[in-house]
């Protein structure tokens, strides 16, 4: 038998047709459901961060090479 989702669960529960040993191993089935989820968004959060991070440090050093290699402007003053 399949994982049953919680409103189920619940419904089932409160019509008495599981029995509470039934009830936990679905609970169970769905926290492992659930974590393993919660690992792969995690680690697909880190690789997306990782990569963003990388980004950053590019176009910080572009940025700077960029300003080292423009020439200063005086700003003039309205007299």
């Amino acid at each position: 038998m399949g994982t049953v989702s919680p409103d189920e669960l619940a419904r089932l529960w409160s019509q008495e047709k599981i029995t509470p040993e039934m009830a936990i191993g679905h609970i169970t089935q769905n926290l492992a459901r659930m974590q393993g989820m919660l690992d792969s968004h995690r680690q697909m959060l880190q690789a997306t961060l990782e990569v963003h991070q990388q980004i950053l440090t590019t176009l910080q050093v572009d940025l700077e090479q960029t300003a080292r290699n423009q020439p200063t402007r005086k700003i003039r003053t309205a007299r």
